[in-house]
This record gives structure tokens, sequence and C-alpha cells, in this order.
């Protein structure tokens, strides 16, 4: 199965993971990893130690902010047969538990993103 790492700004990516479970239910294969007073390289290292233990057919980390610490962390983290995707989102989540069972590792990153860019909706009451 294909694993997930929220790698996110001090407790973004355990808020989103409570908040995917009280839809959901428990899923054992996402990990949250926070940034909370450790150095890039420490976050790498956390990054890495999730990652090593899966045997999985990809992982796909989940990063809070572009370009910022936890982003270069998975950047340097350099996880094989793995795929970033930034600014992820509760939408987009729920894209990836529904579908990362019935989709091939290659596809998942952009069919999650555009389901994650459908969740965002500005205006009036729709």
């Amino acid at each position: 199965m294909i694993r997930g790492l929220l790698v996110g700004h001090a407790g973004f990516g355990e808020a989103l993971l409570k908040a995917l479970e009280s839809i959901s239910g428990v899923h054992e294969e996402i990990i949250p990893v926070s940034n909370e007073g450790l150095s890039t390289r420490d976050i790498a290292d956390r990054i890495q130690d999730a990652a090593r233990d899966s045997h999985d057919e990809g992982i796909i980390v989940f990063v809070d902010v572009f370009g910022g610490s936890c982003w270069r962390a998975a950047k340097s983290a350099r996880i094989p047969m793995s795929r970033i995707i930034t600014g992820f989102n509760l939408p987009m989540l729920l894209s990836f538990v529904n579908k990362r069972t019935i989709l091939p590792f290659e596809e998942l990153a952009e069919v999650m993103e555009n389901d994650g860019k459908r969740g965002i909706c500005s205006g009036e009451m729709l």
C-alpha cells in the first residue's frame, strides 16, 4: 500500500490526521512528522526514519509549505519511490485514502492535486 507522510510546522500534520481519521477512520500507514524544535537535517532524518520501515508501493510526502524547512528536508531526504506534494489539505488527504489502493503510484499525485484544488472554493455561499 502507498504510505503517506504528513510533514508540517508545529502540529499541522497531526491535526489534519486527526481530522481525517474522524471522517474516514484510523489510517496506520499515514505518519505525521512535525518540525517543532528541529533543524532541517533533523526533520530529514525523521522523514527517512518514517520511510525506512516501508515496504510499500511508494510514499507520498505531503508538505505544508513550498520552499520552507519541511519542504527542504523532504527534498534532502531523497526517499526512493516517493513524490513530494506541497500545500496539502483535507480534501487531498481524503482523496489519498480513498484512491491509493486503486490508482497506480504514478497517477495518484496528479489526481490528489486536482482533488485538493477542487476542495478550495471562494465567494458567496454555494
